[in-house]
């Protein structure tokens, strides 16, 4: 019947009466969502599967690609060690055996020494260190490690690239709850793509507050993207013409490159293991950077 009240419906207000508003549903503090993630991070801590992927995909202290370079050089230096004494200096082939070694040893100590600057996922180490290991990780392209390094909470969420100036980025969402997630996320603003040759230069990483397991990490970093176009076409005026091709390479580079200076915070959250871990994904934590 169009007279019957429905049960369900708002009350009405009465004649002088204003109608009751609706309370707001107030955001949970940040320290209930911080507390939160803690003990969600210390229920990953205690899987040991989930720990044993961890350090699968954070690897070892060197990559790969630096254990080859290594292996050449040991491999170079002895061959030169064994032959040297047999091939005359005036065969083209006693140039061959100086120039490969010293090559590939110089490769092999600038890849270590690279790899050495970032710390070992499986030891415990200050929350700056973690965070600047994370951000050389991505960089790298070791994104595994940085990978192992996003909470459990930081892995259930979905990014979109930072804004950083005139720095050009790549677009879309992207779920962190895998490595190539984070990989794909990365190429758009600190990584090699979308036509950008990309970097990030760690100037400064300090402890803004800490309290127990919680700290909060400032970095000073600056972002910088340069066309890929640019740079074959430089690599290419420095194979033909050498000199002019390298001039070219500087000319290239400094009238393209955009730069981008910026400071942020970011929130790290340490477990039972000892262990420092970012606690958002998002990479300025949803505050407009300085």
């Amino acid at each position: 019947m169009s007279d019957e009240l429905n049960p369900y419906a708002p009350p009405e207000a009465g004649p002088g009466e204003r109608a009751t508003k609706k309370k707001k549903k107030q955001k949970r503090p940040a320290s209930d969502a911080i507390a939160e993630a803690l003990a969600r991070l210390n229920r990953h801590i205690d899987d040991a599967s989930a720990v044993a992927v961890d350090q699968k995909e954070a690897g070892g202290r060197l990559r790969g690609v630096t254990v080859v370079f290594v292996a050449l050089a040991v491999v170079a230096i002895v061959s030169m060690i064994l032959a040297v004494q047999t091939i005359p200096s005036r065969d083209p082939a006693f140039a061959l055996l100086i120039i490969f070694p010293i090559l590939f040893g110089i490769l092999a100590v600038a890849l270590v020494a690279v790899d050495l600057t970032i710390v070992p996922r499986g030891a415990p180490a200050r929350p700056e260190a973690t965070l600047r290991s994370f951000l050389k990780a991505m960089t790298m392209g070791r994104q595994g490690y940085a990978w192992a390094c996003l909470s459990p909470t930081a892995r259930a969420e979905t990014v979109v690239p930072p804004i950083l100036g005139e720095i050009p980025i790549g677009s879309g969402a992207f779920s962190l709850a895998t490595p190539s997630g984070l990989k794909d996320w990365s190429s758009t603003f600190i990584r090699i793509g979308h036509g950008q040759i990309r970097s990030v230069q760690v100037k400064r990483v300090s402890i803004a507050r800490e309290d127990g397991d919680v700290a909060e990490v400032e970095v000073h970093a600056i972002f910088q993207a340069w066309p890929q176009w640019a740079n074959i076409v430089a690599a290419v005026a420095f194979v033909v013409i050498r000199l002019v091709g390298a001039l070219l390479y500087l000319v290239l580079f400094l009238a393209l490159r955009k730069r981008h200076e910026v400071t942020f915070r970011k929130t790290l959250l340490r477990g039972k293991n000892g262990l420092w871990y970012v606690y958002a994904g998002d990479f300025f934590e949803n505050e407009t950077a300085r």
